[in-house]
């Protein structure tokens, strides 16, 4: 492990469910901290994050107006808030994480003079294509960018697209893999019991995903393909784990298909390593993703992976090596993958045990943390940064505290 880096760090994020951005901050809030490091969360409101962060040692400041939605008073208020934690708790590096808290961290931070700005890039916020929301976003980026010392990408191949959108030179992207703690991956019951707590004792086979209900992650195109599989598979489940704002919609979806007796909604768990040992085939359906951190985990919990060919998931997920890869939004093909998986005990074995070597050579918490401290020391012991003066080419803040708000 390098050296840890003087002075204190922020790692500022919107929304405080432990969604797999907020689980990625955490571990590296975490980790940064055992190495030794004076870390600080920024997080908003919404979920458990700031408090799980103050058990480990963090300091955590939650700020209420920091929220995902687009609402420029709060926007306002969240960009001048950070910018005074800035000032009051002399941060030498900030860390943002998402794209709002990456457009209002990355802003306040430069207006505070804060001499290191750091940007994770997780996933695209939505499906990007010649719209409006599209030259938005990417506008804005390039804008911030600007201010930005580095954005760093989870994965290799997501880092390639990334540079494909111009946010920012390419000389200032750099890859960091999105680490995970192995241990808490550790299964805390039996496959049998947990089978038997969820009234699927006699289910096979048990398909599952863990997901927030939203667009990105475009469920409604699982659900189908799982529905079309009845006929062959009479006993199979599908397994929901997580919520979100699509919960109504994808509840209709499944009356609209006459599958209630097919899908089951969990909701929010606290025993995902528990649940991931019943899944015979683990399905991500995503329109867009950076790497997929669930999908990760299952990998590394030896579950064979059915998944969408979308951002950095063939970096992990290598058609017939590693897992299945198909194209997004169809079903068909997203059906055809999980039938063939299913139907093949060797074959399943094969892909659930090259999956999880191949994401434990990437994705260990160890690695991610030793790269961000590299990282952190790299961009403050560069003569300039010090001094605490800012970079070329300025940007009107008054340009970018007024269009933060257009984006999430």
């Amino acid at each position: 492990m390098p050296e840890p880096v003087r002075g204190r760090i922020a790692h500022v994020i919107t929304e405080s469910n432990l969604g797999g951005a907020q689980r990625n901050t955490l571990l590296s809030v975490q980790g940064l901290l055992a190495a030794g490091m004076d870390v600080e969360l920024i997080c908003g409101p919404g979920g458990p994050l700031p408090e799980v962060a103050r058990t480990s040692g963090a300091v955590a400041h939650l700020l209420p107006e920091l929220v995902r939605e687009v609402d420029p008073v709060r926007d306002m208020r969240a960009l001048l808030a950070i910018r005074r934690l800035c000032r009051q708790r002399r941060y030498r590096l900030v860390h943002t994480h998402c794209t709002k808290a990456g457009l209002l961290g990355r802003v306040a931070a430069w207006w505070a003079g804060v001499p290191a700005i750091v940007h994770t890039v997780h996933g695209a916020p939505f499906q990007l294509g010649p719209d409006t929301r599209t030259r938005v976003f990417l506008t804005l980026e390039r804008l911030v960018g600007r201010v930005t010392d580095r954005l760093v990408c989870v994965g290799e191949t997501f880092r390639r697209q990334v540079a494909g959108w111009g946010i920012a030179p390419e000389a200032k992207l750099t890859t960091i893999y999105s680490g995970h703690d192995f241990g808490a991956l550790t299964p805390q019951r039996g496959v049998d019991e947990t089978k038997a707590a969820l009234g699927l004792a006699e289910a096979w086979p048990i398909v599952g995903t863990v997901a927030r209900l939203t667009e990105a992650k475009a469920l409604h195109v699982l659900i189908e393909a799982v529905a079309a599989l009845r006929a062959r598979h009479p006993r199979l489940r599908l397994v929901l784990v997580g919520d979100g704002p699509l919960r109504p919609a994808l509840e209709e979806t499944v009356r609209r298909l006459g599958c209630a007796d097919t899908v089951v909604f969990l909701g929010e768990r606290d025993d995902v390593a528990d649940l991931l040992g019943v899944f015979d085939v683990y399905a991500m359906s995503s329109l867009w993703e950076g790497v997929g951190r669930a999908m990760t985990e299952a990998m590394l919990a030896g579950r064979p992976v059915v998944a969408t060919d979308v951002g950095g998931v063939g970096e992990l997920v290598v058609d017939g090596e590693t897992g299945l890869v198909r194209p997004p939004a169809d079903p068909a093909a997203l059906a055809a993958a999980i039938d063939q998986v299913a139907s093949d005990r060797a074959l399943a074995l094969r892909l659930g045990s090259a999956g999880r070597e191949k994401a434990r050579a990437l994705m260990g918490a160890d690695r991610m943390v030793a790269d961000l401290t590299t990282l952190y020391a790299t961009l403050l012991d560069e003569p300039s940064r010090g001094s605490g003066r800012r970079r070329a080419e300025p940007v009107a803040v008054g340009d970018l505290g007024a269009r933060a708000g257009e984006t999430r």
